[in-house]
């Protein structure tokens, strides 16, 4: 038994962690950043996830809005719904990615997974810690 599940793990094919769970072993520490002139949360990534920079990755979450119009190609993707999002308040900064999608979908507030390549940003505070760039959405 233990030897099946040994070939699946290296095979990729069960992993022991989500993406979001991955994404929350990341440390935050406290640091100043001279352009706004304040403190901000600064990312500390594990080496496991500093060898996915730039892998693809798959979530599933909920759509935080950034645009107005009724196609988003550009949002927030939350572990957890709105009312629980970090945004919120209710959760921290490893729970939502900020996302950048190949083509413009129809809003939806049900879960929705994403695929796409990961970007760590520990240099600018103006975009979250984590990015998914040339990502496909997909309704659940």
């Amino acid at each position: 038994m233990w030897k099946f599940v040994s070939i699946l793990l290296m095979s990729g094919l069960l992993q022991t962690k989500s993406g979001w769970d991955l994404l929350a072993t990341t440390k935050v520490t406290t640091g100043h950043d001279a352009f706004l002139n304040e403190e901000i949360d600064v990312p500390v990534f594990p080496e496991a996830l500093r060898k996915m920079n730039g892998q693809r990755m798959t979530l599933e979450g909920y759509v935080i809005p950034l645009q107005q119009a009724g196609a988003q190609d550009y949002f927030v993707l939350s572990r957890f719904p709105y009312q629980s999002c970090f945004f919120c308040g209710a959760a921290g900064p490893e729970t939502v990615v900020e996302v950048y999608s190949e083509r413009s979908f129809k809003y939806t507030d049900q879960r929705v997974s994403v695929t796409g390549r990961l970007e760590l940003n520990a240099d600018d505070p103006l975009h979250l810690f984590f990015i998914l760039r040339d990502c496909s959405v997909q309704p659940l």
